[in-house]
């Protein structure tokens, strides 16, 4: 017999030392570190003056993308807690403890196999079907719903996109596009309230993407191709001022390439687009090339 004590610790002694004092960590501690967790992640939404959200929508089919966005978010949320709460389950049943091994599973079973074929399936319906069904839907009955192409009602404009600015071209009191009453602006587009918004969009240069948050629109304008988008703002929207931001890295003045547009109610519009197309017709000049961008509306 050894005169030495030995240096060897049996199993509870290592186990005790590892968690600390012969304090071995229950399933209740555990629980309370996931809970503490859980509300440290949900803290935002507690928070009153947290935005979460974006601008209300100032167009009228604006609450689809809305509707959708918050479809998607309850349904990987929901997701994403029953995930926790699967893996909380086997880390606080399974856990090393005294008196205990942890227990390793490599999920090759025939049951492992049913579980994760069916949780796909389930996934695959409630998820990614349900929200296909939505997203089809609503690119059928409002974004991809442009208005006839025979419609008086509707506002056309022309958007050439170009390193880093927007123009525009309005066809002025005729209706015709290319004429000298086109009104032509940069980084300012002025439209009617409650009337269908119809663009067409192309670049000069680069890729660049037309995208107004308010009006939950965004549309690439490419160069050697003409993109429709369009939109029709709530009558509500009238006096208000919104953002026209390029969606698409462009170049090093990428972040400046925004613009302003303005809703004006009919009646306001009706005189504003009458003195802007007599302050057109004044200053057109026919040997100005630059200026004479205008396309065949594609309708």
């Amino acid at each position: 017999m050894s005169p030495f004590p030995s240096t060897r610790s049996s199993p509870e002694t290592r186990s005790s030392t590892r968690h600390g004092a012969g304090r071995p960590v229950s399933r209740w501690r555990l629980a309370g570190k996931l809970t503490a967790l859980l509300a440290v992640a949900l803290l935002p939404l507690a928070c009153g003056d947290t935005r979460i959200h974006p601008n209300p929508s100032a167009s009228t089919f604006g609450h689809r993308h809305d509707e959708l966005f918050m479809l998607i978010t309850a349904l990987t949320g929901v997701s994403f807690l029953i995930v926790l709460a699967m893996m909380a389950v086997p880390i606080i049943r399974d856990r090393a403890r005294p008196g205990k091994k942890a227990h390793y599973d490599h999920g090759s079973s025939l049951h492992d196999k049913r579980f994760t074929a069916i949780v796909s399936v389930v996934v695959f319906i409630v998820l990614d079907a349900w929200v296909l069904f939505v997203s089809v839907t609503d690119l059928r009955e409002a974004w991809w719903n442009y208005p006839p192409a025979d419609s008086e009602e509707a506002y056309r404009v022309e958007v050439l996109a170009q390193q880093w600015a927007w123009n525009f071209r309005t066809p002025g009191i005729d209706g015709e596009f290319g004429t000298a009453d086109d009104v032509v602006t940069i980084n300012q587009l002025t439209v009617p309230a409650d009337r269908p918004i119809v663009l067409n969009a192309a670049s000069k240069d680069v890729i660049h993407s037309f995208f107004v948050p308010d009006m939950r629109i965004k549309r690439d304008a490419n160069p050697g191709s003409v993109n429709r988008v369009w939109f029709q703002t709530k009558p509500e929207a009238a006096g208000n001022d919104y953002q026209i931001l390029c969606a698409e890295l462009c170049g090093f003045a990428h972040y400046q390439m925004y613009a302003n547009l303005t809703v004006l109610s009919q009646d306001d519009f009706a005189d504003w687009e009458q003195d802007a197309s007599a302050l057109a017709v004044a200053s057109f000049d026919a040997d100005d090339t630059e200026a004479h961008w205008a396309w065949d509306f594609k309708e």
